[in-house]
């Protein structure tokens, strides 16, 4: 994984009793993307060291800035080192719905896990995580459990009982939450949502780069674009961080900050079915106004 790896990770790793075990962090392109060449290296290593690598985690959108590690070339290397390859796709896994997220996303298809939140990418409420596992049986060895007092009546007739899937017994139906609307509205709709989306980054991109002292960054892989205020007088970091408090205090737009090695980011997260062209253009105008705001 790379330094860019959501901290559920890390999480999840305490949780299995693996917080201790031995973490690589592989360097990343100017892309903020993993390089694939450091992870065969760091593997390799490690087997010389007599270290056995077990896991290699990739991104399909990470939180920072939306970027893609290339997803088919690192399952390429975790399929000739026999490791199991795990994406992270609970912010961007599901825009492999529509043709262009598909081809970002081309190689997730090859992943032994693929976590995903279609209460993010498929705009449905909140509580919907899913994880995909490609041998289903390895669940049921890691989750069976059974005692006398919940022995089913019968064998199933739709499968293994979700109990047995997952480490909670008793469970919400919370699928009934994503099953709903697809039905409703149909698959289309969501991929033409998330067409859009994608294209709105894009576009927003366009127009900041259009705009004096701001460093848009990269083209987005997906609906996330990270960016700085650049003034030609003072600190960059003060003068975004002061950018994005304006913009909060003003109420006209919700973006968010982070640090990116080091440095102060705002983030534009284009992720809700209610937003159109008019408040990304809304967005711009509210930054030229926070700008004119600090400069007054």
């Amino acid at each position: 994984m790379t330094r860019f790896v959501h901290h559920c990770v890390d999480k999840a790793l305490h949780i299995a009793g693996r917080g201790r075990a031995p973490k690589r962090l592989i360097a990343t392109d100017d892309r903020c993307r993993m390089d694939v060449a450091a992870l065969e290296e760091a593997i390799k290593r490690d087997v010389a060291d007599g270290v056995r690598p077990w896991m290699v985690v990739a991104s399909a959108g990470t939180i920072d800035t939306g970027s893609v590690d290339p997803i088919d070339r690192i399952a390429d290397v975790c399929a000739r080192h026999g490791v199991w390859f795990h994406v992270d796709g609970a912010y961007g896994g599901l825009f492999a719905l529509c043709d262009e997220g598909r081809d970002k996303l081309r190689g997730i298809e090859r992943a032994d896990s693929v976590a995903l939140d279609p209460h993010k990418t498929l705009f449905l409420p909140y509580g919907t995580g899913a994880t995909l596992i490609r041998d289903g049986n390895l669940l049921l060895h890691a989750f069976t459990a059974t005692a006398e007092y919940i022995t089913p009546l019968g064998e199933s007739e739709v499968g293994p009982s979700p109990a047995d899937l997952s480490p909670e017994l008793t469970r919400h139906f919370r699928g009934l939450r994503m099953w709903l609307p697809l039905q409703l509205a149909g698959i289309a709709a969501f991929r033409a949502a998330q067409q859009e989306k994608l294209g709105l980054a894009r576009y927003f991109h366009a127009r900041l780069s259009e705009l004096p002292d701001f460093d848009a960054g990269p083209p987005p892989d997906l609906s996330v674009v990270a960016f700085r205020y650049v003034p030609d007088n003072g600190d960059a970091d003060t003068a975004t961080e002061r950018l994005l408090q304006h913009l909060l205090q003003e109420g006209r737009v919700m973006l968010s900050g982070t640090r990116i090695d080091g440095q102060f980011h705002i983030r534009c997260a284009i992720l809700s079915f209610r937003t159109h062209v008019e408040h990304v253009d809304e967005a711009i105008e509210a930054l030229q106004r926070g700008v004119a705001a600090l400069n007054g």
